[in-house]
This record gives C-alpha cells, structure tokens and sequence, in this order.
C-alpha cells in the first residue's frame, strides 16, 4: 500500500480563512513561547498553568474576599456549568467564613428554546441552575449573598442584559472560554454577525442560535449525560455582549476543555487563532487582546497539535521498507 501526500483541499465555504500558509503558521505558533506580555496591547497576558480550574477559583475567590474586606460590590460576569470549579470555591469560602454578600453575579450565557424563551434557574437544562444547585446552595446561610444580587436571564431582559451591568458601573470581571466553532461561549461570527470591528466591538446582549459545533460540544455536558446527544441541548441562547466583556475592568480567559484520555482537545486550534490570528470580528476570541486580563491555558491545550507531522515521518519510512523490499 503507497501513501503520498498530493491530496490537497481548501477550508469550508464558513470559514473565514483560506491561506494555506497562514493556517500552518497558526497551527504551529508556540504557545509557550509566547507566555508573557507579547501581544499589541500590554495589559494583555499569556500564561501556561497545570491547574486552570484552580486558578479561576482562587481568581475569584481572592476578588469576594477582597469586595468584603473594604465592603465593595464586586460585579462578576460568570460562565456556568463549571460544577466542580463553584464547588470547590464554596467549600473554601465556607471553610474561610467569607461573605459572599457584595458579589453580584451576570451570567455568560442561557439556554432558551426553539421559541425564544430563556431557561429560567428552577430548570436542570439551565446554567444558572447549575450554578444555583453548585455555589449558591452550597454556601453556608450566613455569608451568601442577596438573591436579587443574582441577575437570572429572562424572556423578558434579553435585550437589556447589558443595561443592567452597566447600571452597576460595568463588569469588574468576566470570566469566559473559547468554544469549539472558534467563539467566546456562544459570541461567534454567525450568532454576532458584523461587518467591521468597531461593529461587533460595540454590540450587546442577545437571542442567538449556536452553532452546532457549539451544541455538540455542550451535548457532552453532565446535564446532558455525556452523552453526546445533540438532540438533548436547548437550539437556542441568549448571551452578554462583546461589549460587555471589553467594558469590564478584567478579563480572564480559560482555555482547559480536553477529552476524557486528557490530551485530545478542540480548543488547541480556535485559541491559536485567537492569540495568533487577525485581531477581526469574523475572529471573535481576538478581542480578548484588547483588554486588561489574562489566558490561563492548560498543558493539554498548549501542546502542539500532532496530527501534521505522521504522514511526514511515515512517508519516508515506507519507502525505505519499499527499497529494501526491491519494489
């Protein structure tokens, strides 16, 4: 059996880039070699770590306790299900007697039907039920916050989500993730259609419908079994805006999603475009560069990709077996 490497194709019609040139570079960007303050914008960090569940809960962790000791609202835009994340944060806060009682939480994103309508919190299919069930129930009575300092999405304030952050002066923090069909939750380029930069830089919350990468990826949630059931997963979301994530005062991204063996992940690509790519809207992750944050990436995710150099070494290999074989 000969292999040789003459089939050649171009990217979908969806996707943005075509240069073959360009994508490998892309693919091949060290991501460790660009750990630091090495982007366009210095207030922007790149760092490797072991542990990203950790770091995000210590992250937050640190920012309540911080908001109790001088008595200040901290307002958190968080993403959800991340269980075992809120689990262990409340387990601690617990431990630490540490009052949750100046955190305003925003979510991300929701779930919402085929008819607009948005999961409300009393629903296991709803990530802030999740949360609800994971951080807020876990909390011991005395350091919990006011309910009304939790702001559910409704049918009803789907529009004026981004309203009701900057009522509170803005976001002091946002926590997000890059998703598999290359966006920030359910921020993509189908979901957020734009036509400049500056356009998709200054729109707000909406109703969206996400791209099936983005249901596949969530059918492998626990609140859907792991299963992979696509038809178990809500066909629609609402979610914040980009510019309620450029308006908050951090942002902290959390690149650790990976297979059950702990290698294979989706987001070694999407986060190499987002770091490496054009800083464009038909590039949502790209904004992250703009703000004051930093991309906790995990090893797994960090690691380059494997795939390309196979043919590469098996090639050669056969046709040295070829030459010995006298063929």
């Amino acid at each position: 059996m000969a292999f040789y490497s003459s089939f050649k194709f171009a990217p979908g019609e969806w996707f943005p880039y075509k240069d073959q040139a360009f994508l490998d570079a892309i693919v091949n960007e060290d991501v460790y070699a660009r750990q630091g303050k090495n982007f366009e914008n210095p207030d922007f960090e790149l760092k490797v770590v072991f542990d990203v569940h950790n770091y995000f809960a210590i992250d937050l962790m640190q920012r309540i306790r911080l908001a109790n000791l001088k008595n200040e609202k901290l307002v958190a835009i968080l993403p959800s299900p991340e269980n075992s994340t809120y689990i262990s944060l409340a387990c601690a806060l617990n431990r630490l007697k540490i009052s949750c009682k100046n955190l305003h939480v925003f979510f991300l994103n929701e779930y919402a039907n085929e008819k607009g309508e948005v999961a409300p919190w009393q629903s296991p299919y709803s990530k802030s039920g999740q949360f609800m069930k994971n951080f807020y129930d876990r909390l011991e009575d005395e350091i919990k916050m006011p309910i009304e300092n939790i702001h559910f999405w409704t049918s009803d304030n789907i529009e004026t989500y981004s309203d009701e952050i900057a009522k509170l002066g803005g976001a002091d923090v946002c926590y997000t993730y890059i998703s598999w069909a290359g966006g920030i939750g359910v921020i993509d380029v189908e979901s957020f259609p734009a036509k400049s930069l500056e356009e998709f830089k200054n729109m707000s919350s909406r109703l969206v419908t996400p791209a099936l990468e983005t249901i596949a990826q969530d059918s492998l949630r626990g609140m859907f079994g792991f299963g992979g059931d696509v038809s178990n997963v809500p066909p629609k979301a609402v979610s914040v805006g980009p510019k309620d994530l450029l308006l908050a005062k951090e942002w902290i991204d959390l690149e650790y999603l990976v297979g059950c063996a702990g290698t294979g992940t989706h987001q070694k690509f999407p986060l190499r475009l987002a770091l490496f790519g054009p800083l464009s809207h038909q590039n949502p992750p790209s904004i992250m560069r703009l703000a004051k944050g930093t991309c906790y990436v995990c090893p797994e995710v960090a690691a380059m990709p494997q795939s390309a150099p196979d043919f590469t070494d098996l090639i050669p290999a056969l046709e040295e077996i070829a030459k010995k074989e006298g063929k």
